[in-house]
């Protein structure tokens, strides 16, 4: 895509950020052919800045910047999303996200951020009372108990798919990946890792993926 498509005959389109891990949205501003530019080739975003007419980082003032991990354009090429790190709260209440405060109190939470809340929850966790809570109680255990409290609820899964009710398979299976969450979180892995790893193998047979999976462990060329 070039410059000279993307701003044909306009000189600001709107841009929307989000969360390269967890999908989610972040704020929308709007750019210029030089804030492009820029958001490209320094890797943080920048925007063009209506009330002050001029290029604005994110970030330069409150160091809630937002690095950039990649660039897309929408069918039309009048809209950019920008996928991005935040480095801290995107928006200058505080919130994670500009939207987070446009949400009714009976309003739903979309799945992703159901997660990746439950991922920051566990992460705090680690600087927990573990007499008050199970998951810090966990996470200052031996790496062998969480484990073992995955394997459990992961039996409990296979029962419950055999011999239980739709809603008890659903209760099982929250267990299992809160669970999960806990052991990446104790282990230092991260879903963004596995979730990188799986799109590595997407487009390969799961057989050729296997076999070189043994031939990787066998040492083999």
């Amino acid at each position: 895509m070039s410059d000279e498509e993307i701003f044909r005959g306009a000189d600001l389109i709107p841009a929307i950020v989000q969360h390269w891990e967890t999908g989610k949205v972040l704020m929308l501003g709007y750019m210029n052919r030089e804030a492009f530019e820029k958001t490209r080739s320094t890797g943080k975003v920048t925007f063009f800045s209506r009330s002050r007419n001029k290029l604005w980082v994110k970030g330069e003032t409150s160091g809630n910047g937002l690095d950039v991990v990649e660039v897309r354009t929408d069918c039309d090429l009048d809209t950019i999303l920008v996928l991005a790190k935040p480095e801290g709260p995107t928006c200058h209440t505080g919130a994670i996200s500009c939207f987070d405060g446009s949400v009714a109190p009976e309003g739903k939470t979309p799945p992703f951020e159901v997660w990746a809340s439950l991922l920051s929850v566990i992460r705090e966790r680690r600087d927990g009372d573990p007499a008050e809570s199970y998951t810090a109680a966990l996470l200052k255990s031996d790496v062998s108990r969480v484990l073992k409290k995955m394997t459990e609820e992961a039996f409990e899964v296979t029962v419950s798919s055999l011999v239980e009710s739709h809603d008890r398979q659903i209760s099982e299976w929250a267990d299992l990946l809160f669970h999960i969450a806990v052991a990446l979180e104790k282990t230092g892995a991260s879903w963004a890792e596995v979730m990188e790893k799986l799109r590595e193998r997407q487009g390969k047979g799961g057989l050729a993926e296997k076999r070189g999976r043994k031939k990787e462990a066998g040492g083999e060329s």
